[in-house]
């Protein structure tokens, strides 16, 4: 695809407002790194990225710069697939991170400082990365499809959510989110859920959690997925069976390095497609956003994006 002109999204609300009161030094690096022509859009309410991603993507935007977090990214992203283009004519993604979680930027290995990442996305490599796609029903009972970058969790994620939106954010990113999840561990019930790998036979647990991540990390650090790469066309299944007040207590500190996997009380494995459903309801989010409730089949989509980014992907 041939470099046309490029399309900045921003989002001031990110970052608990950081991000607009940056606004004039974060359009600044990306003028510097990128030159002048680009088109803005600031977003005011949610969904106004989607729209304006897609809009741009269909008038022929070469590149499109989500600044903002998980969210925004995951907004921008749903927008660029909406809009239907091939591959070829799909714009690239540039990601400038300014969010409070900023796991996706983690999982990418983003460089931390905005000189560095307008700088790769000015003149790094191109990668072609995975996405993952959530379907499920809405609350008038119409099938959804929404498309994550990072990571999909049902249980105790979308509890971490609910009060990480709550107001736990505008502490910053590993402390909001580490507050919100440390909540959460005390008063997020087990729950039933069927689940299916790859279309495989239904299994049945009680289960605190469970995540399809896409990404290693999220949520302000946690290593939920240590292993997992947004380049190998898979996403890594973490099911966090049922587990006592204390024993959620004594987990807690292990996901922030990786080492819960070694407790019988987690188990991980890879597919493409995971399907979820419960007699109760059970709530779900992706990249810190509320979608829904079970039931929802999870899938990856290989290479679907092409990514500008100076920061190696990892695992």
């Amino acid at each position: 695809m041939g470099e046309r002109w490029t399309h900045v999204i921003l989002n001031p609300a990110s970052s608990a407002g950081r991000t607009g009161r940056r606004r004039a030094e974060i359009l600044g690096a990306i003028g510097r790194h990128l030159g002048g022509g680009s088109s803005l859009f600031v977003t005011r309410r949610p969904g106004e990225a989607t729209s304006s991603a897609r809009e741009a993507s269909l008038r022929g935007a070469g590149l499109i710069i989500a600044v903002g977090g998980d969210g925004t990214i995951q907004e921008v992203v749903n927008g660029l697939m909406e809009a239907g283009l091939t591959p070829d004519r799909r714009p690239r993604l540039g990601v400038v991170n300014a969010g409070t979680g900023h796991g996706f930027a983690q999982s990418l290995g983003l460089p931390a400082g905005l000189d560095g990442q307008c700088a790769g996305i000015a003149r790094g490599t191109v990668r072609r990365i995975d996405l993952g796609r959530a379907a499920y029903a809405d609350g008038r009972g119409r099938r959804v499809e929404r498309y994550f970058v990072n990571e999909c969790q049902a249980g105790i994620g979308g509890r971490v959510v609910e009060k990480a939106r709550a107001g736990y954010k505008k502490l910053g990113g590993s402390l909001g989110f580490g507050l919100a999840t440390l909540v959460a561990a005390l008063t997020c019930p087990n729950r039933s859920i069927r689940f299916s790998v790859d279309d495989g036979p239904e299994g049945e647990g009680s289960f605190v959690g469970i995540v399809a991540a896409n990404g290693s990390a999220m949520a302000g650090g946690m290593r939920l997925a240590p292993q997992a790469t947004v380049e190998d066309g898979r996403l890594d299944f973490l099911f966090m069976h049922g587990q006592t007040v204390p024993e959620r207590l004594r987990n807690f500190p292990k996901i922030y390095s990786g080492t819960h996997l070694r407790s019988p009380k987690f188990s991980w494995l890879r597919g493409q497609s995971l399907s979820l459903a419960s007699e109760e309801p059970v709530s779900f989010e992706a990249d810190g956003e509320p979608f829904g409730y079970l039931p929802c089949r999870i899938e990856v989509l290989p290479a679907a994006l092409e990514l500008r980014t100076a920061g190696a992907v990892t695992g």
